[in-house]
């Protein structure tokens, strides 16, 4: 099955199926990724101030800080 296939079949789901389909590929990404999340989930479960970022910076580094277009 190609891609343009799976997408129309994905616009045809239904909001619920939609949000299990999306889950499915989240889990399958971190799965196939397992080193990278759980580098990820080791700096959310570090509670050392000295390695926070900065509210500032990270607005900064979102492009948060800069007015909508």
């Amino acid at each position: 099955m190609g891609i343009e296939r799976l997408k129309a079949e994905a616009t045809a789901l239904s909001d619920i199926e939609r949000k299990e389909l999306i889950g499915y590929l989240l889990d399958l990404g971190r799965k196939r990724k397992a080193e990278y999340w759980d580098r990820i989930a080791a700096k959310i479960e570090d509670n050392d101030p000295s390695k926070w970022v900065a509210e500032e910076d990270l607005d900064r580094a979102l492009g948060l800080d800069r007015p909508e277009t």
